[in-house]
C-alpha cells in the first residue's frame, strides 16, 4: 500500500492549506508515520488510515476554525464547545473521515506540551513526538504496534531531529521525567517485541527494528531520574499511573 490514499492527502492538503494562511498546524497518528515512512515500510506495514489527527496552537484555534469550515469540513458543536480550550474535532463533509486537532497539548493516556516542538518540521510531529504518542497509549494495540514498527523501520536512532533520524535524547528525557510514561512507555516496547514476529515485514526489518527498539530502551533506562521519578517509583503499580481517555468517534 504505497500509493497515497485520499485520507493522507486530505491530511497533506490541511496542513499545507493552513501554512499558507500562516498558521502552524502538523499531522500526528498513523498518517504522519506513514508520510514519513520509507517506501519499503509503507508497502509492508501501510494500513487504511481512517482519520485524521493533528496538532496546532491554541492562541490560532479561531482562524484553523474558519479555515477548516470554509475549506468545507464541518464542526462538531457539541464537542468544540465543551472542549474547544485544548481540542477541536471535525468532519469531511461526507462523513468519510474525522479531523481530531488537538491544541498545543497533546493528552491521552500521558500528556505532552509540544508547543515549541510544533514546528520544528513542516508537516508532521517529528518523529521523536510521534513515538511519545504511540508509546503513551495506555495500552498498545495491534495498529499502533504497527505503526510504530514503521516508525521504528524508517528512521535510524540518533541525537538530532531530522527526516530520517529519531531523536533519543528527546524520548528518553520525557521519560526520566515522569515514572508513570516511563512505565508505560517501557510496557509498550516489551508489547511491541512480542508482537513483532506477527508483523508482515522482511526478517531483516523485523531486526532492525528489533535492535533500535534495544537502543531506546537502553537509553531510557540510562537517563538520570530525578527525585520525583523516584519517590513515584517507589509506590509503583499500586497505583494508577496513566489516564484512560475516551477515544472521540463519530
Amino acid at each position: 500500500m504505497t500509493e497515497e490514499q485520499s485520507t493522507v492527502a486530505a491530511g497533506r492538503a490541511v496542513v499545507e492549506t493552513a501554512a499558507s494562511r500562516g498558521l502552524q498546524v502538523r499531522l500526528l497518528g498513523g498518517v504522519a508515520i506513514w508520510l514519513r515512512a520509507n517506501e519499503e515500510a509503507r508497502r509492508f506495514l501501510g494500513r487504511p488510515y481512517a482519520d485524521l489527527d493533528l496538532i496546532a496552537h491554541r492562541k490560532e484555534s479561531r482562524k484553523l476554525r474558519d479555515l477548516l469550515s470554509a475549506s468545507g469540513f464541518v464542526p462538531d458543536d457539541t464537542f468544540n464547545a465543551l472542549h474547544g480550550a485544548t481540542r477541536l474535532l471535525f468532519y469531511a463533509a461526507d462523513r468519510s473521515h474525522q479531523i481530531d486537532i488537538f491544541l498545543d497539548r497533546f493528552e491521552m493516556s500521558h500528556k505532552f506540551d509540544f508547543t515549541r516542538r510544533m514546528e520544528l518540521e513542516p508537516l508532521t510531529m517529528t518523529a521523536a513526538d510521534l513515538l511519545l504518542t504511540k508509546l503513551q497509549v495506555g495500552q498498545l494495540t495491534e495498529k499502533d504496534a504497527v505503526d510504530t514498527a514503521m516508525l521504528v523501520w524508517s528512521h535510524e536512532v540518533g541525537d538530532r531531529d531530522a527526516a530520517a533520524v529519531l531523536n533519543l535524547p528527546v524520548v528518553a528525557d520525557a521519560c526520566a521525567a515522569e515514572w508513570g510514561l516511563f512505565t508505560t512507555a517501557s510496557d509498550n516496547l516489551e508489547s511491541l517485541l512480542r508482537l513483532l514476529p506477527r508483523q508482515n515485514m522482511p526478517d531483516e526489518a523485523r531486526e532492525l527494528v528489533r535492535e533500535r527498539v534495544t537502543k531506546i530502551r537502553e537509553a531510557m533506562e540510562l537517563a538520570p531520574k530525578g527525585a520525583r521519578w523516584k519517590m513515584r517509583a517507589r509506590v509503583g503499580r499500586r497505583l494508577p499511573w496513566h489516564e484512560m481517555p475516551e477515544e472521540v468517534r463519530r
